[in-house]
């Protein structure tokens, strides 16, 4: 078993590499074109251009994975079955079901490769490939990013901001603490200016009144026990949950559920960035029982293609779904999987019980 898993594993792998190669090739090419004017009319030397495409490629690779992998099983195993190696196999008494348990493993693998990426090198890299095209290339400062009318609640505050940077600088700040009975106010504070820290609040010419004595004190600099991450509304605001690793989008999603904001888009992204990444195993499975209706390699590449377009549009479909809160979250990101879990399971029993 062991010198059949390393044979099939090894060659499985030769085939993804090349494939991740040529997937590489094509998207890149692509986005090349896309972006080289506005490369040339920044004045952005090569170096730039290699940097700026370099750090992004970690999260290229996690986005092409799955169907890379699809492809690479698909076409492992249709050689295998024209060179009549699952033949041998199956008089050897090793079933095609066992070969698929191998893929499935084979897809554990890369699906940790694939979290890696996408969790690690590529949360980084998209951050600083985003950093250069805004401030290199489109010559914007980023820490210039504001919003209006944010609000959230922490430790019995409830605060209100007028303007708010991404650099934490804000405007028109409001805030008051309610007493452990959750019903009266002991603290109002007013402040035309504020900055906005994990490591505390602090105000500017800020106003303090206890409504229980009516007194109403000006301060100089008041700082609040306050620990909201100004980032998080921007990630929020623009939509761009992907750069917020694992760990960070759960501490995002409690704060902002404490905070009282709708979560349910940034549960499903959470779900979905775990899904995404078990969608290997799947895909093991789904290449297993493409091959045994379709033997012929070129058919078979070619329902793995819709397989693959077909696992993109659901999880599109379910991650908009759950964003608008018409599905729970987890049934959002991991429907699709799950649904073609159940197509693919379907067939391999099938065939298994006709031999």
């Amino acid at each position: 078993m062991s010198l059949l898993f390393r044979y099939i594993f090894l060659r499985h792998a030769r085939l993804l590499l090349l494939i991740m190669g040529l997937g590489l090739g094509i998207y890149l090419l692509t986005d090349i074109v896309e972006r080289v004017d506005i490369f040339i009319e920044a004045g952005s030397g090569l170096g730039l251009v290699l940097q700026y495409f370099g750090v992004r490629l970690p999260s290229i690779i996690a986005q092409i994975l799955p169907a890379v992998f699809l492809l690479a099983t698909v076409v492992t195993l249709c050689l295998m079955g024209n060179s009549r190696e699952l033949t041998a196999l199956h008089a050897g008494g090793i079933s095609f079901a066992t070969v698929a348990v191998i893929l499935v493993m084979c897809g554990v693998f890369w699906g940790g490769v694939q979290f890696a990426c996408s969790q690690f090198l590529g949360v980084q890299g998209e951050r600083y490939s985003q950093q250069i095209w805004q401030e290199e290339v489109r010559k914007k400062d980023l820490s210039e990013r504001t919003i209006s009318d944010v609000w959230f609640m922490e430790s019995g505050w409830t605060v209100s901001v007028e303007k708010l940077r991404a650099d934490g600088e804000g405007t028109g700040f409001s805030a008051f603490h309610v007493k452990d009975n959750g019903v009266d106010m002991d603290v109002i504070v007013h402040a035309p200016r504020v900055k906005g820290s994990v490591n505390g609040w602090v105000l500017a010419d800020a106003v303090r009144i206890h409504p229980d004595d009516y007194k109403r004190e000006t301060l100089t600099r008041l700082e609040l026990p306050l620990h909201q991450d100004p980032e998080l509304f921007f990630s929020t605001e623009s939509n761009n949950l992907q750069q917020l690793p694992l760990w960070q989008l759960g501490d995002a999603i409690e704060q902002l559920g404490a905070a009282g904001s709708n979560v349910d888009g940034l549960r499903t992204v959470w779900h979905g960035k775990i899904s995404y990444a078990a969608s290997l195993v799947v895909m093991a499975l789904l290449g297993a029982a493409i091959v045994s209706k379709f033997p012929n390699v070129y058919i078979a590449v070619g329902v793995s293609m819709a397989g693959t377009f077909i696992l993109y549009a659901l999880t599109m479909f379910g991650e908009s779904l759950g964003q608008l809160g018409t599905l729970p979250p987890f049934m959002a990101a991991w429907g699709p999987d799950v649904l073609l879990f159940l197509v693919a399971a379907g067939r391999l029993y099938y065939v298994s019980v006709r031999r």
